[in-house]
């Protein structure tokens, strides 16, 4: 009987074994978590880094955000931010864009999908993409719509000076390349210096050295114009300018102060029919009128705060200062 057990679990021993055998030698050996046979694998050095560069956590204000990979698809609903992504180099990424995009923007394809304030929700969820990029606050019924359908919206800052412009800079370098983005920036934002005091540079010194001239930034006659706490303002006052609008706030100068409007330089917004300023009861006998320094601005090149922004400046140093540039 004690034989005929002992037979019985040894056959039972090597059935076992065999089987285990069999398994191990018809079927590899696949971790449960394995790469699926059609995923790609990085094959060269940029793609590793591509990969390697992400996610990173994109800090803005108090904001958090973290971008788990690069994107290929934005929606833009803020016209700087077209202009600045335009300057970095990244416009082709833009599948959407403002109804005010900037129009020296070459983003060809791009559907209009309405503003940050009045967004085209079914618009951007036809477009697919990657984050919605604004630069003013978006209704939270609209991004929580988009929240539904996986579409994530990141809210910049709006820069008030020339470092947050360069912050902002490097917030899109970050969103767009990773921490491939850091050095990207360093060197973009080493070039935007050497720019910008090529522009204002000699304009600036030479203030230091001379009296400065008294200028208006004019939007609209009579009132309407660049005061002491708006960017515009502080770019005259970097350039080395008095600018008679620090009177004022908010783009409106004070009528009770109409006897010191007697600039000696009015720059003006292009749109603006210069004609309109020599028949204004203000600045008809201005000193800027009389010896006919009135001189036309991009005002918008200079709102978007991008590149062409540089251009502009260098228009309003040069035509204040032009012995400083040998002119």
């Amino acid at each position: 009987m004690n034989t005929t057990i002992k037979s019985f679990f040894m056959s039972l021993l090597c059935l076992c074994l065999s089987a285990i055998l069999f398994c191990s030698c018809s079927f590899p050996d696949v971790p449960f978590f394995s790469k699926k046979e059609n995923e790609a694998t990085p094959q060269n050095h940029s793609e590793l880094t591509e990969t390697e560069s992400f996610p990173v956590k994109l800090e803005i204000a108090q904001n958090s955000y973290i971008i788990p990979s690069k994107p290929h698809r934005l929606v833009v609903l803020s016209a700087d931010l077209i202009q600045a992504l335009e300057d970095i180099g990244v416009a082709s990424l833009i599948c959407g864009v403002s109804d005010n995009a900037p129009s020296g923007v070459s983003v060809s394809g791009a559907k209009v999908c309405g503003t940050a304030l009045n967004a085209d929700c079914q618009q951007i969820i036809t477009e697919k993409p990657d984050w919605v990029l604004v630069s003013s606050q978006m209704r939270q019924n609209q991004m929580d719509e988009l929240a539904e359908q996986g579409i994530g919206v990141i809210t910049f800052s709006r820069p008030q000076n020339i470092n947050e412009i360069k912050t902002r800079y490097r917030q899109l370098f970050t969103l767009c390349y990773g921490s491939e983005g850091t050095a990207r920036a360093d060197e973009f934002l080493t070039n935007y210096q050497q720019k910008l005091d090529n522009a204002i540079s000699p304009a600036s010194g030479y203030a230091k050295l001379a009296n400065r001239k008294s200028v208006v930034y004019l939007a609209q006659p009579d009132y309407t114009m660049a005061t002491g706490e708006s960017f515009e303002g502080q770019m005259l006052d970097m350039i080395g300018l008095y600018n008679l609008g620090e009177l004022g706030s908010r783009w409106k100068y004070p009528e009770v102060e109409t006897e010191v409007l007697t600039p000696e330089i009015i720059f003006y917004d292009q749109n603006l029919p210069q004609e309109q300023i020599f028949e204004s009861e203000i600045y008809a006998q201005s000193p800027a009128a009389l010896s006919g320094q009135l001189y036309p601005i991009d005002f918008t090149a200079v709102r978007m705060q991008g590149l062409p922004m540089i251009d502009e400046l260098a228009k309003i140093a040069k035509a204040a200062y032009p012995q400083a540039y040998g002119e």
